[in-house]
């Protein structure tokens, strides 16, 4: 059972110093027989999933990977 899911944009830097979105969920993996266990769940926004490698990066669908430069919340 996963609950507690928080949405947050995190702008990565490309090799080619462009720049794209990744959308990142935190969600908390609750279960009677664990500690509750926090998950990364990122995509890219048409949906395609991204990789958190830990450490600010990530590996996009194409296995480029990016670098994260900035994080913010998504506006509405």
């Amino acid at each position: 059972m996963a609950s507690g899911t928080r949405l947050a944009d995190v702008i990565v830097k490309l090799p080619d110093r462009s720049t794209c979105r990744v959308q990142r969920r935190l969600v908390i993996k609750r279960s009677e027989t664990a500690p509750p266990e926090p998950e990364y769940i990122c995509s890219l926004p048409t949906g395609e999933p991204v990789t958190w490698l830990r450490d600010g990066k990530y590996r996009l669908p194409d296995g480029t990977i990016a670098v994260a430069v900035a994080h913010r919340r998504p506006t509405k």
